[in-house]
């Protein structure tokens, strides 16, 4: 079977509504293709002008761009036009700098070097500006852009400059200010005002930047549509909910992800691309001085004036307008079939088929609105609806049938705002029972720890059962310190503390913990016979990062990470100092228990893996660090070679269990017959051994690695069995000192053996 693709995706912040639905456009894509979405939710790079120093530990959300890699990703999108709104040129190339070496799509922004794809600013800014002129005689029109350094923001300038010197309008750079994309907008609005007379209109750069542009205006004695008539661009979902209803854009973020992930395949193939473009509409509500819907200009969206001429299209766009791109996902289907069924007897009615208004109403009914706004808007519905109800209106002459459509489709709104209502009170209840559970889960596992160990996996438990197929818990070695002014380095290895899935929750033994930090998708503790959208998020408290929370979920489920990770973040705070006063606990009753029974069998056993006889991680650390610490070894040549069997994966699936134990006791017996009895040999869990040796010479390593070699062939051909019994590995020399830090030598030993182990895939292609 072949191998499923990996998609990585870096957006910000969830809850923001574009960036939701971009993961959703992307998550049909994924599935379209069976491959695995994996999204890494930071917030924002750079801090223009100093205005976000209010946004504490921002940066700590940005640890999870660290964790793509060319060893989890097959190909990379990143949405630049958000994440880097703010950001300088040069903040803009460093971070594009450290992404991993894999092909990178940059979407909403356009950057030399880089496959982009974003919207077609010009056309869509080009209709909201000329609407005003046109529309509304708008004359003195004032501009709030996005950032100088946003490429998105300088196309939506330079096609307002072209409208207005298009319609014979003065442009003057007073009619100008630039914002951060960012509801914050208030000091520029009011800068723009004061600079301007007698504004007629004011044209934002998005959605966001216009909610602190009413704010102003209403301070400044104005009223928004019809003192100044203001547009913005995006259709957020803030839009609707301003007063009055904001006049947008709709410029679908997930129709362009979906085309854009749609082709990750010819990407990474490096095949050529056609140019990728998502059409855009003008959203007209009365903040711009409209008085309800255009009937005629959605009349002519949706086709609608060929209905008389059995010209049944209309049915097609309806449908497009409704769902976009999510008419691709197959629980649509059924309701899409639905909604034709009404969508065709009111055309039937229209052409007078029939005159039996009552089918329309069990049509209606028989749609499935919480599945419907799982997928599309209210507003979207009712504007359907509304135009609907136009053309019955005028295609009928009587009294008495206009009375009938009427009633009709007055019912029909107050239903639609009715299963709103219902579906909005629902999602509070699970929202609310998400919150519940997680508390719950808090509070009961202080009762569940004890003094020899914390409960971790209980804090997981249930989630499967809100909407987390599968949740994995992982915690950094050690308390990891990260300040906003220390640049993030991802450590390379992280512990499994917890998992959760359909079948309980479990708490990994300690010769399992330890993962490749670039592993957290895929180890043997990760379901993954099905394709998955899993999500990393930041667990911290302050400047605190203790580790990550791994899940996989449905992108509609997105917005209930963060409050998830956040309570579980606040209670392992706690959970991490019992952690500690417990260790110290144990650690002086060892000593006392020793020093009254000189019971060093039973620290033997404590310290030793059961499957290897090999010391076990917490043996190898003890043993080590008294190695380093003691004087008389102070200025030796050293060495830490880091082992990692290869094929693990592979014999445990392919030949079972116990042939992977025999696999990993022969990697022992390996290393015990390379290394002196004196030397230090532990497992640190699964696949990966390490050793520590005093050699007292320089330049051991190729001698070291050819006499594992030697001793590995040999213990094949005694072994005799159907799989190569393998492994690689990292040396490491330094000089023992006490002051040397065992977890970075740890690492630069690892990164040694990650060297080799990619030199090996590229030689001999995928082993595990």
């Amino acid at each position: 079977m072949n191998k499923r693709l990996n998609i990585g995706f870096l957006v910000d912040d969830l809850n923001n509504y574009f960036t939701n639905q971009a993961c959703r456009g992307a998550e049909l894509a994924a599935k379209n293709l069976d491959a695995n979405l994996l999204i890494f939710p930071g917030r924002y790079i750079g801090e223009p002008d100093g205005k976000f120093g209010s946004k504490e530990y921002e940066y700590q959300y940005n640890s999870v761009f660290s964790l793509p890699s060319s060893q989890n990703v097959d190909i990379l999108y990143v949405l630049l036009g958000t994440i880097c709104s703010r950001a300088s040129e040069k903040l803009q190339e460093e971070f594009l700098q450290n992404l991993p070496n894999t092909p990178v799509v940059q979407l909403f922004a356009k950057v030399d070097g880089y496959q982009s794809v974003t919207f077609d600013n010009k056309s869509g800014f080009s209709k909201i500006v000329k609407h005003l002129i046109e529309e509304h005689g708008a004359a003195n029109i004032g501009y709030v852009s996005g950032p100088k350094t946003n490429q998105d923001a300088l196309e939506r300038l330079e096609a307002y400059k072209e409208v207005i010197l298009e319609a014979g309008l003065v442009f003057d750079d007073k009619h100008v200010v630039y914002g951060d994309f960012t509801d914050e907008s208030e000091d520029v609005v009011r800068k723009l005002i004061r600079q301007n007379d007698k504004l007629d209109a004011i044209v934002f750069a998005n959605d966001s930047m216009a909610v602190g542009g009413y704010n102003v205006i209403y301070e400044m004695g104005f009223t928004p549509g019809k003192d100044i008539l203001v547009v913005g661009f995006d259709d957020d979902d803030c839009s609707i909910s301003m007063v009055p209803p904001l006049t947008t854009v709709e410029a679908s973020s997930a129709d362009l992800t979906y085309k854009a992930i749609l082709n990750a395949p010819n990407y990474i193939a490096g095949t050529e691309l056609t140019n990728m473009e998502v059409e855009t509409f003008l959203v007209q509500r009365s903040s711009c001085g409209c008085d309800g819907l255009d009937y005629e200009g959605m009349t002519k969206r949706f086709h609608m004036d060929t209905i008389v001429d059995n010209d049944n299209r209309f049915i097609e766009s309806v449908e497009k307008y409704l769902f976009g791109i999510f008419e691709e996902d197959g629980s649509v289907a059924k309701l899409k079939k639905k909604l034709g069924v009404l969508l065709a007897d009111f055309a039937k009615i229209i052409r007078k088929e029939t005159d039996d208004w009552s089918m329309l109403e069990a049509d209606f009914n028989d749609i499935s609105f919480p599945l419907l706004f799982s997928y599309t808007v209210p507003e979207k519905c009712y504007n359907v609806l509304g135009t609907l109800q136009h053309i019955a209106v005028n295609m009928f002459d009587d009294i008495e049938t206009k009375v009938i459509i009427h009633r009709m489709f007055a019912n029909f709104y107050r239903e639609i705002s009715f299963r709103a209502i219902s579906i909005d009170i629902d999602d509070r209840n699970r929202s609310d029972k998400l919150d519940r559970l997680v508390n719950q889960r808090s509070e009961d596992i202080f009762l569940m720890s004890n003094d020899n160990e914390v409960a971790y996996e209980h804090l997981i438990d249930g989630l499967p059962n809100v909407g987390f197929k599968q949740a994995l818990m992982y915690l950094f070695q050690g308390n990891v310190h990260n300040s906003a002014d220390v640049k993030w380095k991802r450590p390379n290895s992280i512990l499994l503390k917890a998992v959760s899935n359909s079948k309980g929750a479990i708490a990994p033994v300690e010769e399992q913990q330890l993962v490749r930090t670039v592993s957290i998708f895929n180890n043997e503790f990760v379901e993954d016979e099905n394709r998955m959208t899993m999500v990393a998020f930041p667990l911290f408290v302050g400047d605190d990062l203790y580790g990550m929370l791994v899940v996989d979920t449905d992108s509609s489920n997105l917005s209930n990470i963060a409050p998830v990770a956040n309570q579980i973040s606040i209670t392992l705070k706690s959970l991490l100092l019992i952690e500690g006063q417990n260790k110290a606990k144990k650690t002086l009753q060892n000593s006392l228990e020793q020093f009254m029974r000189d019971n060093s069998l039973l620290d033997a056993i404590s310290k030793s893996d059961e499957l290897t006889g090999l010391y076990n991680r917490r043996g190898f650390l003890d043993h080590t660090q008294k190695a380093i610490a003691d004087l008389q070894n102070k200025g030796k040549k050293t060495l830490v070679c880091y082992a990692d069997m290869d094929n693990l994966k592979m014999v445990n699936d392919k030949f079972g269990h116990d042939e992977g134990d025999f696999a990993l006791r022969e990697i022992a017996a390996v290393l015990k017959e390379t290394f002196r009895s004196t030397d230090i040999i532990g497992r640190l869990g699964g696949d990966e051994f390490i050793v520590f040796a005093i050699v007292g010479v320089e330049n051991c390593e190729a001698i070291i690695k050819k006499r594992i070699n030697e001793i590995l062939k040999r213990h094949n051909e005694n072994a005799g069995k159907p799989y190569p019994i393998d492994m690689s590995t990292g040396v490491y020399e330094f000089e023992c000192s006490p002051d040397i830090d065992i977890y970075s030598v740890l690492d630069l030993a690892d990164e040694k053996l990650y060297s080799e182990k990619t030199e090996k895939k590229k030689k001999n292609g995928s082993y595990r």
